[in-house]
């Protein structure tokens, strides 16, 4: 009877802390976190010192049989409510193809500011890439395609660059940066991460920084230590700012993504980053 005791109460401990963790884990879901990061470049035009730039990545607020409007409406309600001169995002939008119609209805509620909207392809967008690109260009969006835009305030530019997606796309760095040179400055998207791998010196050297989306910082970790992610080098490329050989690149957690069919993330807080530009 005693050993059968011991069993029950070890039962009851281990419900316990998966009751725990779902818990916690819904509500980490639920809380965006605003993340704030100064950009410092002597390549930043005076025009430009001081302007911010709203990056998110990593929208997916679906699963096979759900669709989170409650949550998606939510970050867009956040996003909107930020000071910023100009909004990038870093590519999937939903996770099933079936929903991405329902992404560009709410999408419709993002309020475009002063220096516009501009965005890349995740590896969700594939197939359905024609339907996204229709889709950006109904709402105002400007969707870079293994190219970079022109942001001009009184006869000074900056530039936005971006890639297809590594896995379904053609992504083209050397396309993307064409015409620019080191002395511009330059914001660089690419929805995964390890692209930046298959970016040469030159390249890299043109973008000020470098901004990825797509591990969702492990979804669910291990108290902070990514164990599983759609990426090979999870130490090198999981979360965060990276610097490798002078060269930054920022990975967002970005917003949404599920876990087994749930909406939960654990010690992946999902976030909306703000980049400072700083003239130095």
């Amino acid at each position: 009877m005693e050993g059968k005791s011991w069993i029950l109460k070890i039962l009851y401990v281990f419900l316990g802390l998966i009751i725990v963790f779902l818990v916690y884990s819904h509500y980490e879901y639920r809380n965006i976190k605003i993340k704030t990061i100064e950009i410092k470049s002597k390549d930043l035009p005076k025009e430009f010192d001081g302007k911010r730039v709203l990056f998110v990545a990593d929208f997916q607020y679906d699963t096979m049989a759900r669709y989170n409007k409650k949550q998606q409406k939510k970050a867009i309600e956040l996003i909107n409510a930020q000071k910023k001169d100009m909004i990038l995002l870093g590519g999937d939008y939903a996770t099933w193809e079936k929903n991405i119609p329902k992404f560009y209805e709410d999408a419709k509620d993002i309020k475009i500011p002063e220096l516009g909207v501009y965005a890349i392809y995740g590896n969700h967008e594939y197939p359905g890439a024609e339907e996204t690109a229709e889709n950006m260009k109904k709402l105002g969006f400007n969707l870079l395609v293994n190219e970079n835009r022109k942001i001009t305030i009184n006869n000074e530019n900056i530039y936005i660059a971006g890639v297809t997606d590594l896995w379904h796309g053609k992504p083209d760095a050397k396309k993307a940066l064409e015409r620019l040179k080191k002395e511009d400055f330059v914001l660089f998207l690419t929805h995964n991460p390890e692209y930046f791998e298959e970016m040469t010196e030159d390249e890299k050297e043109k973008a000020d920084m470098t901004l990825a989306g797509h591990t969702h910082g492990g979804q669910v970790t291990f108290f902070g230590k990514i164990i599983m992610s759609a990426i090979k080098d999870k130490k090198k490329y999981g979360y965060g700012m990276k610097e490798y050989n002078g060269h930054k690149i920022y990975i967002t957690s970005g917003l949404g993504g599920a876990f087994l069919e749930m909406f939960i993330r654990f010690f992946a807080q999902p976030e909306i980053v703000i980049f400072e530009l700083k003239k130095i």
